[in-house]
This record gives C-alpha cells, structure tokens and sequence, in this order.
C-alpha cells in the first residue's frame, strides 16, 4: 500500500464559517428541488410508472442499509484527521462497496429466475443495484468531505450534481418513465465522478479488506448504525398500524406529517454536519475547553432554529398548505402536535455528538431501543383500548421525542464523570 496521503491541511479549517451558512442553505435549496421532482413525478407518470420508481427507490436505500456501520465509523475517522488510518479506511470502504456490486447482480440473477420482485424485469434490477451501490459511494464521499471540514467542496459539487438533475427533469415530460429514472440516477453519478476528479485523495489507492481493521471501524460505526434502524423499525411499525387499524387514505391524512418532518430535519441535520467534526477532533485532542464552546454554539444554533420555525409554521402552515395543497388541511393540526417533539428530539443530537466524540455509545443503543419498546407498547396499548387515531399517533411521536432527550440527559448524569478527564 501506499503511504497515507493527508486527507485535511490543518491550515484550511480556519475561515469556513461561510460554508457552514451556504451548506444549510444549499441543502434547504436541494430539498426543494426533491419536492419538485416528486409533484413532476406525481404529474406525468401513472401509478404504476410511480410505483416501480419506488420499488427502484426502495432498493437504493436497501444498499444503502448494507453498510452496516462502516460509513458511520469511517465518517468519525475521517474526522480526527489522523493520516495513518485515512487510507486504510478509505480502501476498506472501497473494497467492502467493491465486494457488494458482484452480490448485488447474483441477487438479481436469482430474482428473475425466482421472480422474487416481478414487478421489475432484469434490466430495471441491475439498474437499481448498479445506481444504489453509486449511491452508497455518494454517501461515503460526501461524510469524507463533511469529516475533512470541507464543506465549501460538497456546496460546489452538490450544487453541479442537483443542477445536472434539473436539466435532464424536462425529460420526464418528454420520455415519460425513463426519463424520470434518469432523473434519480444522475445526481449520485455526476456527485461522484466530479468529487473524484476534484478530490483525488478521496479515490482508492488498492484493495484492502482487513477484518480485523473491518471491526475497528465498526467499533465506532456499528452501534450508531443500529440505532438508526431502531428508528426505522418504529416508522414501519408506525406506518403499517395506521394502514391496518385506520386506513390507506388515513395513512394519506398523515403524509402532511411525514414531508414537515423531513423537512424540519434538513436544518439540525445541516447544523450537525457543520459541528460534528470539529467537535469530535476537539475532543480527541482533549481541547476540552474548545469542545464546550462548540457544544454551547451547537446549542445556541438548535435553540434559534426551534423559536424560529416554531414561529413560521404557527403563522403560515395552515395559509399555505390551504392554498397549496387544500386536501390535507386537516394535516395541520397533526403539525402543531409534534412540532414541540421534533424541537425537542433536535436538543438531543448534541448528546449524541458528546457520546461519538468519548466513543461511550452502548447507551445510545440502549435509549434508541428502549424508545423502539416505548413506541410499540404504547401503539399495542392505544389500539387495545380503541385510542388509535391519527392523532394519538401525533401525541405519541411528540412523547416519543420526549422521552429521547430526557433518556439522553440521563445518560450524561449517569457517565458525567468520564466524560473529561
């Protein structure tokens, strides 16, 4: 192998506080550009057309999932700048990425023998493997440059990869189905080939699949990974509950909820990206001085943004979405439940910056799974007691979201002690 090329000129991490503006603003702006794409979609294709592009979509994030941890753990690596281990990690991801594209298109050889998703033929299913291993690697690329702080390179290469997306979005007009799926796989493919080309230290130097470096990286990755298929569990189990019980179309009254949410989330996610790295690397130099003025300005950021949207959705939620898009007026009520949850669970992420930052992170295991138990034996109760509605659901994710932070808060009471020394 190689010697290790540095990933971070320490010299560069002054003077990017204009990155960490535009990144947010860029990526409230990307965002957009997703909700557009989705009414196009809604717009021009029939269900069924809209239906596979989901299968498609569904796929994408299945590979996605097969990361088991190593994006996570690599992303902290990356964060604390330490030259030795960059390249090794670096190739690890590269190679695990490398093995999975040979098992991929295995698995879709035998689901067109077995006909195990029939709705789509072989060509559409190496597509969607093909274009969700791509995606995995934008995934990768993009957590490297976040963890080398720079953040200025991810605005520009965003911003070219999206525009090439709205270029090619007429032709989901013209070409109908192929040209809404050119639409979904030329962002990962343009985000990819331009960060590479501009950021040759990003591109893998040899095959190197070390299990035992395997688990090192995991060892940082792993747990926060599961935790968020702890969350995911909930929403299915969330979701199927309301089609069950309820209804489809009841499922349809909550989509409100669902697109505010991803919405609301763009913003701490963003403010994250921008502390995360700088917080970690503080940390592991024991700059712990730094390290809790990070934390205070990390909050201060997360405060601001709470009072500000708390204030924009209570004056202009309802007047919008009743011009816009009238038939899920009574959506909005469902909004303002758990509006004060999603604050709430936002002052949690700071905790978990503290937690990745000690490498302490059985306790997020814990809290993520003891919230999965809280959610399903409060919806089995709800149902049991014919208290299930849309509404009890609102309540229960703004509990929910409770029950996160003060578990989170616990946490730090409980550890306290080694947290600086």
């Amino acid at each position: 192998m190689k010697p290790a090329i540095p990933f971070v000129n320490a010299e560069k991490l002054k003077g990017i506080d204009k990155a960490n503006y535009f990144y947010v603003i860029i990526n409230v702006a990307l965002s957009a550009f997703s909700f557009i794409r989705s009414f196009v979609f809604m717009r021009v294709l029939d269900l069924k057309e809209l239906g596979i592009i989901s299968l498609v979509q569904t796929i994408f994030m299945f590979v996605g999932l097969l990361q088991i941890g190593l994006l996570n753990g690599g992303y902290r690596i990356v964060s604390l700048c330490k030259n030795d281990e960059l390249e090794k990690t670096n190739n690890s991801i590269y190679s695990y990425i490398a093995i999975l594209l040979p098992l991929g298109l295995f698995f879709c050889l035998l689901s067109t023998i077995f006909n195990w998703i029939d709705e789509l033929s072989f060509v559409l299913l190496i597509i969607s493997v093909v274009f969700g291993i791509f995606t995995l690697l934008n995934n990768w690329i993009h957590n490297a440059l976040i963890g080398e702080q720079k953040l200025s390179e991810v605005n520009r290469v965003n911003l070219v990869s999206y525009a090439a997306a709205v270029l090619v979005l007429p032709l989901a007009f013209v070409i109908g189905f192929w040209g809404g799926m050119l639409v979904i796989m030329i962002q990962p493919l343009v985000f990819v080939l331009m960060a590479l080309l501009r950021n040759k230290e990003l591109l893998p130097t040899g095959f190197y699949f070390n299990l035992k470096y395997v688990k090192y990286i995991l060892s940082f990755g792993f747990i926060p990974f599961l935790g968020g298929i702890f969350s995911s569990i909930y929403l299915q189990v969330e979701r199927w509950s309301i089609t069950e019980v309820l209804s489809v179309e009841a499922l349809g009254g909550f989509y409100l909820v669902f697109l505010y949410v991803s919405l609301f989330l763009l913003i701490p996610n963003s403010i994250n990206a921008i502390f995360f790295p700088k917080g970690v690397k503080a940390y592991s130099e024991k700059k712990f001085s730094e390290f809790k003025s990070l934390l205070k300005y990390y909050y201060l950021a997360l405060v601001g943004y709470g009072l500000a949207i708390a204030v924009v959705t209570y004056l202009f939620l309802e007047p919008v979405v009743s011009i816009v898009f009238p038939q899920h007026i009574s959506g909005v009520t469902l909004v303002y439940i758990i509006l004060p949850g999603l604050i709430l669970q936002s002052l949690s992420d700071p905790i978990g910056l503290i937690l990745n930052s000690a490498v302490i992170l059985r306790p997020m295991l814990i809290v993520n799974a003891s919230n999965l138990v809280f959610n399903v034996v409060c919806i089995t109760m709800m149902i049991t007691l014919g208290w299930f509605s849309l509404q009890s659901v609102a309540m229960l994710r703004a509990a929910s979201s409770a029950f996160l932070l003060v578990a989170y808060i616990l946490v730090i009471i409980i550890i306290r002690k080694r947290l600086f020394q």
